[in-house]
């Protein structure tokens, strides 16, 4: 190989004199991606936690000539600086960031390696490397490692994004996620928060309210539990036609009916509609079942399970405020109290828009509960249970609301509430007892059948959660699977196109009053880390291909 290795190559092709520079250590006998690190490492956190120790042992001008214990990490190169015959590397792990000094005579003389330091210089950002010396703080005060020994251990091939400029593009920085949680902190927080929700509910729900979690299938002859289109494919050697589950709700059941007591799930499911701000095609959703429980047991459990989830977030908030460029979504005041940092707040003048303008809401016990019928009344003078199609469809006309006429009245109404009252719902607030039409699944309220013990807890004008008394009645049950087929007939196409009549055999044999609720987790994710859409906190939504 050349001398020069670089001297047919473009400089400005990096990859190509990348490449050059791979093939030059597989020339000198060099794997520049080893099955294994070779040893030992310490996490850089652990570093920084025990660093108001390890400093004390530099002199006092922070010169080298007295470094303290000797360590070894590895991490990602984020920065090179070359001064003569020394050179600082930044590098990166999983838990932090640390400076790597190494000085040519050192590292040649410990390693027994004249090359040690020349390929050193060779070194690009986004390799990975392992550093092994002792520890000093510099005259300036940074913490750094002076390398006895480094090697490398992943050549990267591709320059990283410039942190500040270099991956702007929204639409790029979900195709390419992995450079986006790289250079952009706050997306790696999103999915930290994510992950401590999830583990904070499951807690909750076993430890503290003796739930087990079971799985249903994901693969079913027929769909049902909401209301969605769901997709479809073709199981090729039972050859038969099978739909991605649009919900877990009728399994559960089943497994109450059959003995169970207190089940969750905490699964994907998948619902064919478009994507927004609230919505992604696939998602997180937990669905729990209860017996000899209602809905009002469900909305204490739905409240315990918002403000545990939402103190643990705090606590993570606490951790992390170090760092100047952090705001945390959701802190704990002087009182104790849980106050979230709202940006998605809506206008008085016109709240079917949302705009950024923060507020502070408070998340703690005793939600608000308001009656759905009475929320639409106060909001378009409209009794929904005596108001006919025409008047709502001459409602969104005056009101130059989108809307779909063709469609079955119930609907409508499901329309007119998420356009005129869902955006108003900002504090954490209950809206309970949904009419039958709206509910196919849920008990009826004792001395007024039009209605049902179904409640549906918001927060920032977002659904997070939607639960119901379970209707238990097989006879009513069908009566009402058939209204939903003849809605799908009338142009309802989120209705059931069948009855599963598996369930309907399942609850002939009888199931316990029970209370159950589906929890989208992405939603509730979304609001307790300060995310602006679904999208910020799933780490790979669904996007069209290019």
């Amino acid at each position: 190989m050349s001398e020069n290795i670089f001297e047919d190559i473009d400089p400005a092709d990096h990859r190509a004199i990348r490449i050059a520079k791979l093939e030059k250590l597989r020339a000198e006998g060099i794997d520049p991606y080893p099955a294994r690190i070779g040893g030992s490492r310490i996490e850089i956190a652990d570093i920084r936690r025990d660093w108001e120790d390890i400093k004390q042992l530099a002199d006092e001008g922070g010169n080298v000539t007295r470094p303290g214990k000797t360590v070894r990490f590895a991490g990602r190169i984020t920065s090179l600086r070359l001064h003569g015959k020394s050179m600082f590397i930044g590098i990166a792990d999983g838990t932090g960031a640390f400076q790597i000094y190494i000085r040519k005579n050192v590292v040649e003389e410990k390693m027994s390696d004249a090359g040690a330091y020349s390929r050193a210089k060779e070194l690009d950002i986004g390799d990975f490397i392992t550093a092994e010396g002792t520890l000093f703080t510099t005259r300036t005060g940074e913490p750094t490692l002076l390398a006895q020994s480094w090697a490398l251990i992943c050549k990267s091939l591709l320059p990283l994004p410039e942190k500040f400029h270099g991956l702007t593009d929204p639409d790029l920085r979900l195709r390419q996620r992995y450079l986006d949680l790289l250079v952009n902190p706050e997306v790696k927080r999103n999915f930290q928060i994510r992950a401590l929700v999830i583990k904070t509910i499951r807690k909750f729900l076993e430890n503290g309210h003796g739930y087990i979690e079971l799985e249903t299938p994901v693969l079913t002859s027929l769909y049902g539990g909401a209301a969605a289109s769901p997709f479809s494919t073709h199981h090729n050697a039972l050859d038969i036609d099978l739909y991605l589950r649009i919900a877990t709700e009728l399994y559960l059941k089943r497994l109450i009916i059959g003995g169970f007591e207190r089940i969750y799930e905490m699964g994907k499911v998948f619902r064919n509609e478009g994507v927004d701000r609230d919505h992604n095609p696939e998602f997180t959703l937990l669905e729990l079942y209860e017996a000899y429980s209602d809905y009002g047991c469900m909305m204490e459990l739905a409240e315990g399970m918002v403000i545990e989830s939402a103190r643990a977030v705090a606590g993570f908030f606490e951790k992390e405020e170090k760092e100047e460029s952090l705001v945390p979504a959701i802190q704990i005041d002087e009182n104790g109290v849980l106050i979230l940092r709202a940006e998605r707040i809506v206008p008085t003048d016109n709240p079917s828009v949302m705009h950024g303008e923060p507020r502070d809401i408070e998340i703690k016990p005793h939600f608000p509960r308001l009656s759905f019928v009475e929320t639409i009344r106060k909001a378009t003078n409209i009794d929904i249970m005596t108001a006919d199609k025409a008047e709502l469809v001459a409602y969104f006309k005056k009101n130059e609301i989108d809307h779909n006429p063709t469609l079955p009245y119930w609907p409508l109404v499901d329309k007119l509430f998420s356009e005129t009252v869902e955006p108003t719902l900002i504090e954490p607030t209950f809206v309970v007892d949904y009419p039958v039409g709206l509910s196919p699944l849920a008990k009826r309220v004792a001395g007024n059948p039009e209605l049902t013990e179904r409640f549906e807890l918001f927060i920032l004008g977002v659904e997070i959660a939607n639960a119901f008394s379970e209707l238990n009645d097989p006879l009513d049950q069908r009566a009402r699977m058939n209204a939903q087929v003849e809605m799908r007939l009338a142009g309802d196409e989120e209705s059931p196109h069948t009855i599963d009549e598996d369930f309907l055999t399942a609850l002939e044999h009888g199931m316990p009053p029970t209370g159950g609720m589906g929890v989208g987790i992405g939603r509730l994710v979304t609001i307790l880390a300060g995310a602006h859409a679904l999208k910020e906190v799933i780490p790979f939504p669904l996007l069209k291909p290019k």
